[in-house]
C-alpha cells in the first residue's frame, strides 16, 4: 500500500510540475529527422511499409509542435487533439513496421475515403453514385481503415511497441471519449458542481500531460525506427519512457475532481488516525495471530470508518464492488506479510 500510495503521489507531482529540456528535445527531434531518409516519395507500386512509417515519423515532429504551441496559448482543446493525433500516428508508425502489407490496406482505406468525400455530389445529383463507384474501381479495391485498438495490441506483443496498448488504453480512448465525440461525457463538461450549465467546459486534462504524451509517441516510434536501422535507441527509449511517465491520464483528472467535491474534511484527522492504526495492525504479530476470521472482521469494522472521509454510499452497486476488491487485497497483503515475517 505504501509503495503504491507513493507511486500515484510521485505521478501526480511529476504531471503537475514542469519539464523544461529545450536541449535534450532539440537533439532527439534531430536525431528522429534523421531517420526518416526518404528524400522523394515513390510510386505506390514502390511504396513500402517502411516508408509510411517514416511519413508517420514527420507528421509526429510536427504534431509535436503544434501541440506545444497550442499549450503554449493554453489552447486546451487544441492541445489535447493534437496529442490524441501524436498517439494515432505513432501507433500506425509502430504497426507499419509489423505489417508489410499494410500499404496495400491504406491504399484501399484512401480509395473508400476518397467515395466518401465526394459523396455530397451524389446526394446533389451532379454525379451518378455509378459513375462515382466506376471510377474508384479504377484506382483499386476499397477497404475500411485500420482499427487503431487492434493496432495498438498487435505492436504491444513487440520489443518496439511495448506499452503501446497501455498509451492507448490510458489516453487516447480517454480524450476520445471526452473531446471528441458527441456523448455524455463530452456534454456533461458544460455541467458545473452545482447544476449550472456554463459555456466554457471543463477540461478533464492537464495542458503539460498533453504535451508529455505528443513527446512520448514521437521517443516512441523514434526507438522502432532507429532499431530497424541498426541505430542508437537509448535517447529515444529514455526520452519516451521520462514523458509517459510524467502524463496524467484523463481519468485521474475527473477522479481528482471527484475526490476534490466530496471529501469531508471536518473528519480528515480522524480518518488519518484510524488509517494509521490499521496500518499498525496489519504489519503486527497480533494480525497473524488472529486467524483469517478475525482479521477479516477487523478490516471491515475500519474501513467503513477511514473512507467516511468520503461521500461515498458503500450500499451502491457501482462502489460495492471496488470496496470489496479493496478488502480483498488488504486481506491478502497481511496473510503475506505475517507468513513471511511470524510464519509458518
Amino acid at each position: 500500500m505504501d509503495s503504491l500510495a507513493r507511486a500515484l503521489v510521485m505521478n501526480m507531482v511529476r504531471g503537475i510540475l514542469p519539464y523544461p529540456e529545450p536541449f535534450r528535445r532539440r537533439r532527439v527531434r534531430a536525431a528522429a529527422r534523421s531517420l526518416v531518409t526518404c528524400e522523394n516519395w515513390p510510386d505506390d507500386d514502390e511504396t513500402t511499409a517502411a516508408d509510411v512509417a517514416q511519413l508517420a515519423m514527420l507528421r509526429l515532429l510536427w504534431l509535436q509542435r503544434e501541440t506545444r504551441r497550442a499549450a503554449s496559448g493554453r489552447h486546451r482543446e487544441a492541445s489535447v487533439l493534437l496529442a490524441r493525433a501524436a498517439v494515432e500516428g505513432c501507433l500506425l508508425g509502430l504497426y507499419c513496421l509489423h505489417k508489410p502489407d499494410v500499404v496495400s490496406r491504406l491504399k484501399a482505406a484512401n480509395i473508400k475515403a476518397m467515395g466518401d468525400v465526394v459523396g455530397y455530389f451524389v446526394d446533389d445529383g451532379f454525379i451518378s453514385k455509378g459513375a462515382v463507384d466506376e471510377s474508384l474501381a479504377s484506382f483499386g479495391a476499397t477497404g475500411q481503415p485500420l482499427n487503431v485498438r487492434q493496432m495498438a495490441e498487435l505492436v504491444d506483443t513487440t520489443l518496439d511497441g511495448a506499452g503501446a496498448l497501455s498509451l492507448y488504453r490510458r489516453f487516447y480512448v480517454p480524450t476520445s471519449t471526452f473531446f471528441v465525440h458527441a456523448n455524455a461525457a463530452s456534454l456533461l463538461r458544460h455541467v458545473g458542481p452545482d447544476n449550472t450549465l456554463n459555456g466554457r467546459p471543463f477540461v478533464p486534462w492537464t495542458r503539460r500531460s498533453a504535451v508529455r504524451i505528443s513527446d512520448a509517441s514521437v521517443g516512441l516510434l523514434a526507438g522502432a525506427l532507429a532499431r530497424q536501422a541498426d541505430a542508437d535507441t537509448a535517447v529515444f527509449a529514455q526520452y519516451a519512457q521520462a514523458h509517459a511517465a510524467r502524463a496524467i491520464t484523463p481519468l485521474a483528472v475527473v477522479a481528482g475532481r471527484g475526490l476534490r467535491k466530496s471529501v469531508n474534511f471536518a473528519q480528515l484527522p480522524a480518518a488519518w488516525k484510524r488509517m494509521l492504526q490499521l496500518r499498525a495492525y496489519a504489519d503486527s504479530e497480533q494480525a497473524w495471530l488472529d486467524g483469517p476470521a478475525i482479521r477479516e472482521a477487523r478490516v471491515r469494522q475500519e474501513f467503513p470508518l477511514i473512507l467516511s472521509v468520503l461521500d461515498l454510499d458503500l450500499d451502491d452497486g457501482a462502489t460495492t464492488p471496488i470496496y470489496e476488491h479493496f478488502v480483498t487485497v488488504l486481506l491478502e497483503r497481511i496473510a503475506e506479510h505475517g507468513a513471511s515475517t511470524y510464519g509458518p
